[in-house]
Formats: C-alpha cells, sequence, structure tokens
C-alpha cells in the first residue's frame, strides 16, 4: 500500500471501495488492524502536538477523511486518490461485517446514542450481528476504564467502532490495543450520532461540490473556532513543503 505523507503523516493512497476491502482482508489475516481517519482538523493537531502525531502515525491504517487533506496531497505534488469519509467507511464496514458474518461492538456517544444506532443499522442490515454497545462516558483513566475493556471483550465482537471523538478516541485506541480482542478498531467520531439518525449529514450536492464542511458550520456556528484549524492547517503544509524543497525534515 502506497503511503503519502502530509505533515509527516503517512496517509494511505487508498480508494473509498478499496479501504474496507483492505481493512477485512487484515480480519481474516488475524492481524489486528487499528484504523483512524485525520482530516484536516486533527492534523493540524498533529502538527501542534508531536505526541498526538505518534499516537495517529502508530495506527496500522491511516484514511484521508477530508477535502483538506486532499488538497494538501495536490499543493505537495503528491495527490492522493480521493477522500475517503470515516462515516462512509464505517458504513461500507458495517456492510460487510453483515454479508460475512462479522459482529460489531459500538462504543461511544451520549447514553441512548449507541443503543439506537445500534437499532437503525439493523433495520438497514437485518443479518448485522450487534455484539454489544456502549456510550463513551467513562474514566478512561480508572478501573472503569478496565470495566469497559472486559465488556467489549467479553461480547465477543470481531470488529469495534471507537467513536469518543478526537483526539480521546485516537489515544484510547492506541493505548488499549493490545488488551482488545476485536481484531478491527476503527476510531469514527461523530459517526454513531449519524448512524443513530440524531445527526443529519450534509445533503448530497454539498458532498459532491467538496462544502460538506460549510453544511456542517451552517448547522453549528459554534463550529467556527473549530473551522479556523483549516486555514492553519493550509499554512502548514506551506511550511512544510518549503522545508521538503529544502530536503529538511518537518
Amino acid at each position: 500500500m502506497q503511503k503519502i505523507k502530509i505533515l509527516d503523516i503517512p496517509f494511505d493512497n487508498i480508494t473509498k471501495k478499496e479501504a474496507p476491502e483492505l481493512a477485512f482482508s487484515r480480519i481474516s489475516a488475524k492481524k489486528k488492524t487499528v484504523v483512524v481517519t485525520p482530516n484536516a482538523e486533527i492534523a493540524q493537531m498533529c502538527a501542534e502536538d508531536e505526541n498526538i502525531k505518534k499516537v495517529v502515525c502508530s495506527a496500522d491504517m491511516i484514511l484521508p477523511d477530508g477535502e483538506g487533506v486532499v488538497l494538501a496531497s495536490k499543493k505537495l505534488g503528491t495527490p492522493l486518490f480521493e477522500k475517503v469519509a470515516g462515516v462512509e467507511f464505517g458504513m461500507d464496514c458495517v456492510s460487510l461485517a453483515a454479508e460475512r458474518g462479522y459482529s460489531l461492538f459500538l462504543l461511544g456517544g451520549k447514553e441512548g446514542v449507541a443503543e439506537k444506532a445500534a437499532s437503525e443499522l439493523c433495520s438497514h442490515f437485518p443479518a448485522l450481528r450487534i455484539a454489544g454497545v456502549r456510550n463513551g462516558y467513562f474514566d478512561r483513566d480508572s478501573k472503569e476504564n478496565e470495566h469497559v475493556l472486559n465488556q467489549i471483550n467479553k461480547s465477543g465482537a470481531d470488529i469495534l467502532f471507537v467513536c469518543l471523538g478526537a483526539p480521546t478516541q485516537e489515544k484510547w485506541a492506541a493505548e488499549n490495543r493490545d488488551k482488545l480482542s476485536p481484531l478491527l478498531i476503527c476510531c469514527l467520531g461523530g459517526s454513531l450520532d449519524i448512524y443513530s439518525g440524531n445527526v443529519k449529514r450534509a445533503p448530497k450536492l454539498f458532498i459532491k461540490l467538496r462544502l460538506e464542511w460549510l453544511w456542517r458550520l451552517l448547522k453549528e456556528p459554534t463550529r467556527i473556532g473549530r473551522m479556523m484549524n483549516l486555514p492553519k492547517f493550509l499554512h502548514s503544509v506551506n511550511k512544510y513543503k518549503k522545508l521538503q524543497k529544502r530536503g529538511t525534515k518537518c
């Protein structure tokens, strides 16, 4: 698999169709796999915090979730095939799990969100086996974390969706991957809110025009502070490009 570095993050140069098939081939090969889906905001977090970067880079699959990341790859002269949205990757994994008999555990969201997401997913994929669900509100530095790990492992789940928000979910997955029995661990941000129907994704026209970020901003104006990470990210990319030309590592 070709890797393309953006701010020293080795993104997988892979298509939306190939990504879930690669993940499931690793399940078949019994290879523990952590998947992360950094967008421009998360990539900028990595640029500003070396520890977050190390966590993200430790994942087995790093998918480019965001037009900003794809744009950056073009600016650097090493274009990625396309954006691989985490919410779509997750849904494709659900479809394959139902088709191939793998079970799924949903971790994250507020009380009741994971249960509702499970119900909605099963209504679309009747053959899907939900091994268990758990909200994302627990102390990750106490015995409660061990209880959550035991709950997941005792469920017998083959796949785990971790939806705790970035960078918490990436840190949690990296810290606990060797304690977890599911072979596929996917960090998918707010996907459970979308799967549950609590949050609506942008209309197809916005997605086609690469304006999903604008739709989210219109729906949640309080995101304006987070949106400022995009110009900061592009500035970091320009700096990274200049350093590359000089032969200096960013």
